[in-house]
C-alpha cells in the first residue's frame, strides 16, 4: 500500500499544474486511499483540499515543505539565498496549530526579500510537537552534505533531526532519474540504517499525468512573466500509481512505509465559530492590524486565457497538436496572491491560527476569505481610524527606543 505524501498542488504558486480535485480523483482512481497536501512554505488550500477529500472518500494528511536553514538571521543579513527542504506534517491538533504557528512565523520574523519564509534550528524546536517530519526531496540539508562528500556532518545534521522529532523523523527515497537523488538515496539508506531511522518513499508531484510535463515547463518557463531559459531536471513528477513506483525501483517497503505516517496522522480541519460577536468595535478590530490580531486577506491573480494561449503558442510552437491541451492545462492555475486592502481578517493571536505572509509590505493571510472564515477569522472594511494610526505611531516610538 502506498500514500502520496510529497505533493504540490497549486498552491505551489507557478511551481505546479496538479489541481486539487484532479489529483485527489486520480487517487482514487488508483486505488490509493489517502495524500498529502505539501505546497512550498505556505499552506493556503488546506479547507478545499480537506473538501474534496471527504468528497472521495480519500484521508487528507495536512503537511507543507519548509525552506530550512541553519540560522534564518544570519542568512537574511548576508543575503545568502542558500536553503533547503524539509517535509512537515501534522498528527493531532496541536501539530496542526504547530504547523500553523510555524509557517506564520517563518513568514513574521524570518522573511526573505518576501520570496519566502525561513525555518531555523530555534523554530523547528519551538513548534515541534505533535508534528512528522521527513527529508523532503534531495534538497535537503542532509542529503546535500553527503552529497558534497561531507558524510560526517550529514550524519550529525540528521541526528540532530532525529533528537527532535525522535521516532516521528524518517528519511525520504525517490527516483527522478537523477544522478543526484542516487547519490542522495545512497547515503539517506546508509545513515538510517545506522541510526535506526524508517524510510518512505516518494514521488516528487507537480502534476498530474506523464504528459503535463510540458504544461509544468510552460508555468515556471514563466512564472516571472517573461520566458525564461528554465529546465527542470526530470521530466518524472507526475501523480504515479504504486506500479509506476515500483517500476522506477523503489522497494516495496519503502512505499510500504508511507502508510505509517498516514496512520499517525489523526487532524480533521472543521469549521471554527468565530472569534468573537459579529458586532464587534469596527474602530477597535482595525486597531488589532497594528496589534497583530489581524491581517489583510489576499487577492489571487491566475493565469488568463490569452497569456495561457501565447505562452504556448512561444514554448511549444504553434502547430504543436497538443497546443490547445497544454493551454487548458494551465489557465486558471494561480500565480500569486496579493493583499485586498479593503479587508481585514480578524482572529486573536491571527498566527497561530490562520496561516499569514507578507507581500507588498503587508501582512496577509493565506487563506482566502472564504477560508478564513471558516477558521472563525471575522472579516471587517479596512478603516483606518484614528486609533489605529495613534497604535501604529506608538509602535513605531517603541522600536526607535529599542534600538
Amino acid at each position: 500500500m502506498f500514500t502520496h505524501l510529497h505533493t504540490h498542488f497549486i498552491g505551489s504558486f507557478s511551481d505546479s499544474v496538479l489541481r486539487i480535485e484532479d489529483g485527489i480523483k486520480k487517487v482514487k482512481m488508483l486505488g490509493q486511499t489517502a495524500i498529502a497536501m505539501t505546497e512550498h512554505g505556505e499552506i493556503p488550500y488546506f479547507y478545499e483540499f480537506s473538501d474534496i477529500c471527504k468528497k472521495y472518500e480519500i484521508k487528507p494528511v495536512f503537511g507543507v515543505e519548509i525552506y530550512f536553514v541553519d540560522d534564518a538571521k544570519k542568512n537574511i543579513e548576508k543575503k545568502d539565498n542558500t536553503r533547503f527542504h524539509l517535509l512537515l506534517f501534522a498528527k493531532n491538533d496541536i501539530g496542526y496549530k504547530n504547523l500553523v504557528s510555524l509557517v506564520s512565523e517563518s513568514w513574521l520574523k524570518n522573511n526573505y526579500n518576501e520570496k519566502r519564509g525561513l525555518v531555523d534550528w530555534e523554530l523547528l524546536e519551538k513548534y515541534h510537537k505533535g508534528i512528522i517530519a521527513s527529508t523532503a526531496c534531495f534538497f535537503n540539508q542532509v542529503s546535500q552534505l553527503y552529497i558534497k562528500n561531507n558524510s560526517q556532518e550529514a550524519e550529525k545534521t540528521l541526528l540532530r533531526y532525529k533528537n527532535i522529532f525522535e521516532n516521528d523523523f524518517y528519511v525520504e527515497l525517490a527516483n527522478h532519474e537523477i544522478e543526484d537523488e542516487k547519490t542522495s538515496n545512497k547515503g539517506l539508506l546508509e545513515l538510517a540504517k545506522k541510526n535506526d531511522i524508517k524510510a518512505i518513499a516518494t514521488n516528487d508531484v507537480h502534476y498530474l499525468e506523464i504528459e503535463d510535463w510540458l504544461a509544468h515547463d510552460v508555468v515556471m518557463k514563466t512564472r516571472f512573466e517573461n520566458i525564461s531559459g528554465f529546465k527542470a531536471a526530470s521530466q518524472q513528477f507526475w501523480l504515479k500509481s504504486e506500479k509506476e513506483m515500483l517500476d522506477a525501483g523503489i522497494p516495496q517497503e519503502f512505499l510500504n512505509n508511507t502508510q505509517e505516517i498516514v496512520e499517525k496522522c489523526e487532524f480533521k480541519l472543521e469549521d471554527k465559530k468565530p472569534a468573537l460577536s459579529a458586532d464587534a468595535d469596527i474602530e477597535s478590530i482595525d486597531a488589532e492590524l497594528t496589534l497583530g490580531n489581524a491581517a489583510y486577506v489576499p487577492e489571487t491573480e491566475y493565469i488568463e486565457k490569452d497569456k495561457a494561449d501565447y505562452f504556448v503558442k512561444k514554448i511549444i510552437g504553434e502547430n504543436h497538436p497538443d497546443k490547445d491541451y497544454y493551454a487548458e492545462k494551465i489557465i486558471g492555475i494561480p500565480r500569486k496572491q496579493i493583499p485586498n486592502t479593503n479587508k481585514i481578517a480578524y482572529f486573536p493571536n491571527i498566527k497561530e491560527n490562520i496561516p499569514l505572509k507578507i507581500v507588498l509590505g503587508k501582512v496577509i493571510t493565506q487563506f482566502n476569505e472564504v477560508s478564513c472564515r471558516r477558521a472563525g477569522a471575522l472579516i471587517y472594511p479596512a478603516i483606518r481610524s484614528p486609533l489605529a494610526e495613534a497604535l501604529l505611531e506608538a509602535k513605531k516610538v517603541v522600536k526607535k527606543i529599542l534600538k
